[in-house]
């Protein structure tokens, strides 16, 4: 009864976790000309410019991703132990730098070298930058699910704008000044705002996650009897990644996610040619397809908020139905039903708004926010690699073992695969020594 007479402090009206989730939005912005829907556009004039194969500047990306890859475990523990104010400060500088050295590419190895070493930031690379996703996951627990939405949907924002200001740049400027224009703007928005906004954790600040009053522990609520705060966020039990390394569930999700990007990297770079098969006309292909993102952000944002209310495996599982459900308008596509195009990207943009949420929330909602940096960073090579593999290996399938039918039916097999694989994906749990184990790890 004394504690529910104890005079609790106010909350501050207005929490500094929100400008981190702006800033991570508009660094998604910035940085989205990077990704692969916004470097398509610069394929064929590179590959004129150059007199080489639009296979061969296609293979450039990929440089691009597989450096993303291999310097994600050394910029996740960074972020965990310094933050990424000044490492995203010198990201920014180093990242527009590299994007405004394309203008000097003067042979195909030249567009390699550079492309590569952009992607040492792991901007462009598939499910973003740590330097994005880590802070945004540290300053919020209760909140998560949205703030995560919010800040993810600057990447969809953000190729739009790209795919338009491509175009009109390569047409005004030719593609070296449309990289040098993106590279500034780099420098303009991602310097600054990484330099004056972005902090660490909100404990440094003096900050609970979601602004709470007080950083209370729903467990130990519970056995005291005493109710549970609505203002305090359910504390995170921070695993390090040894202890991580060794849970089944952790491994049981790398696969889920691996199998996701996998099919999901395949199915959108080969679809395009899938629906030109069924005889649909480009400019109908391309309206189509254009729906999908701003599903994506629209579904991201719904998603999000009811991702803090539901079990997020669930929320997940439900993502990979919708996505499974949209294979089969191109599975079973039907001469002249050109509407089907519009049926695939409104439920794959739905699909993929709520896996998104899902992939960016379990891993601190599982394993805590302390460690998350060094977590994802051994994560996420796994994950590029086999989003690496998915374009070659469908288009083997597609080329010689049966067409897009056996592709697309493979999608649904294996996103099947992964939805059961997130239903049994259950939170760990860990005894009392696994407690204490755990506790002498983050004190020591």
């Amino acid at each position: 009864m004394m504690v529910n007479n104890l005079i609790q402090p106010a909350r501050p009206s207005f929490f500094y976790g929100w400008v981190i989730v702006t800033v991570a939005f508009m660094v998604n912005v910035v940085a989205a000309p990077m990704n692969a829907v916004v470097v398509a556009f610069f394929i064929s004039p590179i590959s004129d410019d150059l007199g080489v194969g639009r296979s061969a500047v296609a293979w450039a990306l990929t440089f691009r991703i597989a450096v993303a890859g291999l310097a994600a475990p050394f910029i996740g523990p960074l972020i965990d132990n310094y933050g990424a104010r000044w490492l995203g400060t010198v990201a920014g500088i180093y990242t527009g730098a590299t994007l405004m050295g394309l203008y000097f590419v003067d042979s195909i190895w030249s567009l390699y070298l550079i492309f590569a070493l952009s992607g040492l930031m792991g901007f462009g690379a598939p499910g973003g930058s740590l330097l994005i996703s880590v802070p945004v996951a540290k300053w919020f627990v209760v909140k998560r699910g949205r703030a995560m939405a919010f800040a993810i949907a600057g990447a969809p924002l953000g190729t739009v704008i790209g795919i338009i200001a491509a175009q009109v740049l390569i047409d005004g400027v030719g593609w070296r000044g449309a990289w040098v224009v993106f590279g500034v703007g780099v420098w303009g928005v991602m310097v600054p705002l990484f330099a004056i906004f972005m902090r660490r954790i909100p404990e440094d600040q003096g900050l609970h996650p979601d602004g709470a009053i007080t950083e209370t522990s729903t467990d130990l609520q519970g056995k005291s009897g005493l109710p549970e705060s609505q203002d305090a966020p359910k504390r995170d039990v921070d695993w390090p990644l040894r202890n991580v390394l060794r849970s089944p569930i952790m491994w049981m999700l790398v696969v889920a996610f691996g199998i996701n990007q996998f099919v999901g990297s395949g199915t959108l770079v080969h679809r395009v040619g899938s629906f030109e098969a069924d005889g649909l006309a480009d400019g109908l292909i391309g309206i189509g397809i254009a729906v999908e993102p701003l599903t994506f952000v629209v579904m991201a944002l719904v998603f999000g908020m009811v991702i803090e209310r539901a079990v997020p495996r669930f929320v997940g599982a439900l993502g990979l139905i919708l996505m499974v459900i949209s294979v089969f308008p191109m599975l079973f596509f039907v001469d002249g039903q050109n509407y089907f195009i519009f049926i695939h990207s409104v439920l794959w943009g739905a699909g993929a708004g709520a896996g998104m949420n899902f992939m960016n929330v379990v891993w601190p909602s599982y394993f805590g926010r302390k460690h998350l940096g060094s977590i994802r960073g051994f994560i996420l090579p796994i994950t590029i690699i086999a989003g690496g593999l998915g374009p070659p290996m469908f288009g083997y399938i597609i080329e010689g073992w049966g067409g897009y039918s056996a592709a697309w039916s493979l999608t649904v097999v294996s996103l099947v695969v992964a939805g059961i694989l997130y239903l049994f994906a259950r939170p760990p749990r860990l005894t009392e020594v696994s407690v204490r184990t755990l506790g002498d790890d983050v004190g020591a």
